[in-house]
């Protein structure tokens, strides 16, 4: 009787799930970036844009960001000052690092 030839086989790998992939989680540093560049994008004529706050909030980041969208008005220049600014909160959703809402900013 002849013995019937089986070739070994190969289990290293074959049951054992590929490494799972965790979601890129955007940090702060990368909220940031993506706020001021939301915020270039759907305000073109904004001038001398600033960070004024950020805070984690659940699911992403609340974002604060000021900009000015002209030159100041006569009066203002006379007193010194600059031209009125605007703020906005955009929250940054930390998973896909996409703008999720744009808001007055209120003090």
């Amino acid at each position: 009787m002849a013995e019937a030839k089986t070739s070994p086989k190969r289990v290293a790998g074959a049951l054992t799930p590929p490494p799972s992939k965790k979601a890129a989680q955007f940090d702060m540093k990368e909220a940031v970036q993506q706020a001021i560049a939301f915020t270039k994008d759907f305000y073109p004529q904004a001038k001398d844009i600033r960070l004024e706050e950020v805070e984690p909030i659940s699911g992403g980041w609340a974002v604060v960001i000021s900009f000015a969208t002209g030159e100041p008005s006569t009066l203002a220049s006379a007193f010194g000052q600059g031209a009125s600014r605007i703020y906005k909160t955009i929250t940054i959703d930390s998973g896909n690092g996409q703008a999720q809402s744009l808001k007055v900013w209120k003090a």
